[in-house]
């Protein structure tokens, strides 16, 4: 029977359920950060390293959300994902503590490992199969607004309440996220069998590996680039403001991707996206001679992060079964997890080290690299693709 496509009920709730549940985390810390220092005399790097924690946390806990999938269902694994959340602000807004901090940071990492796009994701994969490829680009395009709705919702709730009544609201608005997804089914996975990571990989476990790496990379970047964008945008003299153009980027790159329904498969997709970094990266080490260079580089990156997303999740699709995708990126995705926890750091110590061009450059490098990885799961792809039918015309002659 062909698996049927996302109702448009469940595609509203995901990405309404995305845009508030990333909103109130990863982006909540780049909002409210300078207020939380004020009041509280914490270090800026003391803040947002409760951020990372929780990156570490999803990173560890990413192995077992197949069996979490398997044992709730994707609706209940969801939903408590975004309850612990919404608890971890409350926590944020009530604890006086640097350890208490970092243990409702902790918390938070368990929700976001379970309710933001992956294993969103993992959940829409088993509930509707390869036809959810539609539905996931929707989804990403809903959780891409979210830093341009939050951060200005967030500055507007500091100027009429303190940070604390802040995380308040953001509390209240993460238990409204989990009741978004109500209409949502509850299939369960098939029965995981206890398998350790290298026995989910033993098949195909070349582009396995390869699919590991590329993301790890990219993400990397990803992570870093973006953390780091405002000094980019201070060091050319440029307004905060074109900082927007990250945002409009993003958002309209996720549109296009939409628009073009089947005709960008996950790896056409890939290898366009893979090719663009490190030309767009060519045009931010330009910005220095070029003046427009800076701002194209800001849209144009944004974009490519945009993309990125959109490919992480879909690739996977297109080079292992859909029955196997939980338990796969499960383990696939604990490299880049941990990168993106390190990113921030290490683009810090690239910046003071070689300066704001040589961490362009650094990065311009990896990306090479990444491209390399996608033309050869291309290649690879392929290769299986012709092997499988010439095993298929043989055993029909």
């Amino acid at each position: 029977m062909k698996t049927p496509a996302a109702p448009l009920s469940v595609t509203l709730a995901a990405g309404g359920n995305q845009l508030i549940n990333w909103g109130i985390s990863f982006y909540m810390p780049g909002t409210f950060a300078r207020a939380i220092m004020q009041d509280t005399g914490w270090a800026a790097t003391h803040i947002y390293f409760g951020l990372t924690l929780a990156m570490l946390v999803m990173a560890l806990l990413s192995p077992w959300v197949a069996r979490l999938l398997a044992h709730f269902g994707g609706q209940r694994v969801v939903i408590g994902g975004t309850m612990l959340i919404a608890i971890g602000c409350l926590l944020m807004s009530l604890i006086h503590t640097l350890p208490g901090w970092y243990c409702a940071w902790i918390l938070t990492g368990v929700g976001m490992r379970l309710a933001l796009y992956d294993g969103l994701f993992a959940a829409l994969v088993n509930l509707y199969g390869q036809r959810a490829r539609a539905t996931i680009s929707r989804v990403t395009l809903s959780g891409g607004l979210a830093s341009a709705l939050f951060w200005p919702l967030g500055s507007a709730l500091l100027t009429l309440i303190d940070w604390r009544h802040a995380l308040l609201v953001y509390s209240l608005l993460g238990f409204l996220s989990a009741l978004i997804l109500i209409p949502m089914p509850n299939q369960k996975l098939p029965p995981v069998s206890p398998r350790s990571p290298s026995a989910v990989l033993s098949r195909d476990v070349h582009i396995s590996w390869l699919y590991a790496a590329l993301i790890a990379i990219v993400t990397f970047i990803s992570n870093g680039t973006s953390t780091h964008l405002p000094e980019f945008i201070a060091a050319h003299g440029l307004p905060i403001a074109v900082g927007i153009l990250w945002g409009v980027g993003q958002t309209g790159a996720r549109f296009l991707e939409v628009a073009s329904g089947s005709v960008l498969t996950p790896i056409r997709l890939t290898l366009l996206t893979v090719f663009f970094i490190p030309l767009c990266f060519a045009l931010g080490i330009s910005s220095t001679h070029i003046g427009w260079a800076a701002g194209g580089f800001v849209l144009g990156y944004g974009a490519i992060n945009g993309l990125t997303t959109v490919f992480k999740a879909t690739l996977p699709l297109q080079l292992f079964a859909a029955e196997d995708y939980a338990r796969r990126t499960g383990v696939l995705l604990i490299p880049a997890q941990l990168l993106a926890a390190a990113s921030p750091f290490a683009y810090a110590w690239l910046n003071q080290t070689l300066g704001m061009q040589g961490s362009l450059t650094v990065s311009a490098a990896l990306a090479v690299i990444a491209a390399g990885l996608a033309v050869t799961i291309a290649l690879c792809q392929t290769a299986r693709i012709t092997k499988n039918n010439d095993q298929h015309a043989s055993r029909q002659g």
